[in-house]
This record gives structure tokens, C-alpha cells and sequence, in this order.
């Protein structure tokens, strides 16, 4: 019998930021607040999820930056 497993990553984008300038490739981008989080599979199915990353996405370079709870919650809530 073969048992097919492994992890898998899944990003939730949960807002738009705003448009600022990309510390990374310096271009003036729509940055966007995202959560990604790992999931263990079996059989190509989502089972347990266990770690979750919050981010700041670039979309033109694809730079993330990993942000605390804290800093997540204030930037979700501005504006």
C-alpha cells in the first residue's frame, strides 16, 4: 500500500496596503497584507495546518515582508 503525504503552502490575501515604493525593487506598487500558512497532506488533502506567516507582498519583484501580530493588526486596521 503507497501513502501519499506532505506539506503544502496556501497565501490568503486579505487586503490591498496601499501604494508605496518597494523597499526592494524600488518601483511605486499596489503592496498588499497576506497570511500563508503550511499545511501537512495526505492524499493531496489539507489535514493539519501548522505554521502561519503574515506578510507585506510586493507584486511586481514578489518581496515579502514577515511582519509580527502586532504590526499586522495595526497595518489591517488603518485607513
Amino acid at each position: 500500500m503507497i501513502i501519499v503525504y506532505g506539506t503544502k503552502k496556501k497565501m490568503k490575501i486579505d487586503r490591498n496596503y496601499g501604494t508605496e515604493v518597494c523597499p526592494n525593487c524600488h518601483h511605486q506598487v499596489q503592496r498588499s497584507l497576506a497570511r500563508q500558512k503550511t499545511y501537512f497532506t495526505l492524499f493531496y488533502i489539507p489535514v493539519l495546518g501548522w505554521t502561519s506567516k503574515r506578510l507585506l507582498l510586493c507584486p511586481c519583484c514578489g518581496d515579502s515582508q514577515v511582519l509580527t501580530g502586532a504590526q499586522y493588526k495595526e497595518l489591517k486596521n488603518a485607513q
